[in-house]
């Protein structure tokens, strides 16, 4: 395999590290022609190829691979690459997992993911997929199914039955039906949704693999005839409101060190939430702000795909931090700042994400109001419950559901955020989505918060959808190139506001340093309207 791997390497011009080399050893001739191949149509600008390299560069190979392999295939050469030993990635990271300052009341970090210290293999794996299936079950068996059984309870009887089933795989058939291939921890079987059900088929066109669901069937034997399908969904019975008007600010994707960052907006806004900016409503607005979320992406970070450097002007991980130290340390300090990484931050692409490293920010440590928790995090601040993940899925679900690519594109986040919720998880793809096995797959929605909270598609925007307000945040970044390849729509500097006791929600604009502060109109209220729903 070592000369195989070489003798392809060099003749698409690629260098390997040692390391990296014995990594792709692991994989089977075959593979590695492939793995090759989409790394040297990748457009990497570096042609010595580590394995932070190959990491920072995963969204382009895998998308290559895809072109030409199933998405089981790709997962189980990336995972072999990705996976194979996990410690070397930062030992530190896996203990220190919430910098929550001690003293500060009313901060609470309901839950967090737990890194484990130890080697991944295959056997986290398989753990880290029976825990998000027996987190969903349970949460479906609450809803008092007809006739639950198991897939090889079924067997060859005919009869009505419920099965909670995890997909696998999704086909239309000849005639226009759509075919499941499921699985429980008792077997598998095939699962048939006949067109002529006009409504359960609407439902099934949503369905997409890894979902885990539970389906109302008849029949037995080679395959089963689907009557229902019911998601594990979340939903608040009533909308709770707070004694105090503490009021939450949130933002997102500041990506500070990229040319494109708006830092005369954002100072703009700093110098708003300190008083000194602003009408005399809004600077009593401001006077009322006690929590400050920031929902990951606050650097752009730096070899995040070929050709950024020439798009950053501060082109070090730990220059990028200190400006971000500069920038939040004239915040006023009875602000309580809770913030998570991103993609772009100095952490793992893979999630559930550690909280960023002291060793890339010293400074951000020595800021006594503000509170780094990992990606994704249940925080609860003025008696409201806050799920913070920074978004890296939404694409994924945009891409996988022609409905909202269609008609929504990337320009209504919460829409997405809305099947996150239906499904009970926050990125639910095996072979797109990039994760790390844990002890629990915790990026199941196992609590069900009173506001999720997502950055990533630089859009602000907010609903409500079974009590639960849905918030997305904003950026401080103009368009960049990469986000008008991919059809992003950013609108930047628009700060979202949340009155926890009367649950009014105003959106203020600060896009434009020449005039004042605008607010969005309409946006007071619209707590109110169910339209995902």
């Amino acid at each position: 395999m070592v000369d195989i791997l070489l003798k392809e390497c060099m003749r698409n011009g690629i260098l390997l590290d040692l390391e990296f080399r014995d990594l792709m050893n692991h994989l089977s001739d075959e593979n590695i022609l492939k793995l090759v191949k989409a790394i040297s149509n990748s457009g990497l600008s570096n042609k010595i190829l580590n394995k932070n390299i190959f990491i920072k560069n995963i969204d382009e190979i895998r998308t290559n691979l895809l072109k030409s392999n199933n998405k089981n295939s790709v997962s189980k050469i990336l995972s072999k690459i990705l996976y194979n030993e996990i410690a070397p990635l930062g030992d530190e990271a896996f203990v220190n997992n919430t910098m929550l300052k001690p003293k500060v009341k009313n901060v609470n970090v309901l839950s967090s993911p737990a890194f484990t210290k130890r080697k991944i293999t295959v056997r986290e794996f398989t753990r880290h997929f029976k825990s998000r299936y027996e987190k969903i079950r349970n949460i479906l068996e609450e809803k008092n199914l007809e006739n639950l059984t198991s897939i090889r309870k079924i067997g060859y009887s005919k009869g009505n039955y419920t099965i909670i089933v995890a997909v696998l795989d999704k086909k239309i058939t000849k005639n226009k039906n759509i075919l499941l291939e499921v699985e429980d921890l008792t077997g598998a079987s095939k699962v048939l949704i006949n067109s002529s059900k006009t409504e359960l088929f609407s439902v099934g066109k949503s369905i997409l693999e890894d979902d885990i669901i539970s389906i109302n069937v008849n029949g037995g034997g080679d395959i089963l005839f689907a009557n229902s399908v019911i998601y594990p969904d979340a939903s608040i019975g009533c909308k709770k409101y707070s004694n105090e008007e503490d009021l939450i600010a949130f933002i997102s994707d500041m990506h500070i060190g990229s040319k494109m960052f708006l830092e005369e907006n954002f100072l703009k806004f700093i110098k708003w939430l300190n008083g000194e900016e602003g009408s005399g409503d809004q600077k009593e607005l401001a006077k009322k702000i006690k929590y400050l979320f920031i929902a990951g992406d606050a650097v752009d970070g730096v070899n995040h795909g070929p050709g950024q450097e020439k798009y950053l002007n501060i082109k070090t991980t730990a220059g990028q931090y200190k400006k971000l130290e500069e920038l939040l340390s004239l915040i006023r300090r009875d602000v309580q700042i809770i913030m998570c990484p991103g993609q772009h931050d100095a952490v793992w692409v893979g999630e559930p994400q550690p909280i960023i490293n002291k060793k890339f920010a010293p400074g951000l440590y020595d800021l006594e109001n503000l509170h780094l928790v990992p990606n994704p995090s249940l925080v609860e601040v003025a008696e409201f419950s806050v799920l913070m993940y920074h978004g890296a899925s939404i694409n994924y679900f945009i891409n996988e559901l022609p409905e909202i690519r269609v008609k929504y594109k990337h320009d209504a986040p919460t829409k997405v955020v809305r099947e996150m919720l239906k499904r009970r998880h926050l990125a639910p793809f095996h072979g797109l989505a990039d994760y790390i096995p844990c002890e629990e797959d915790s990026l199941v929605i196992d609590n069900i918060p009173d506001i999720l909270f997502t950055g990533d598609q630089h859009r602000a925007e907010f609903s409500t959808v079974n009590n639960i307000l849905l918030i997305s945040g904003s950026c401080w970044q103009s368009i960049t190139p990469f986000e008008e390849k991919a059809g992003n729509n950013p609108d930047p500097c628009k700060v979202p506001i949340f009155n926890p006791k009367t649950r009014e929600i105003r959106i203020l604009d600060f896009g434009n340093t020449e005039e004042g502060i605008k607010e969005e109109n309409g946006s007071k209220n619209r707590d109110d309207s169910e339209d995902l729903g």
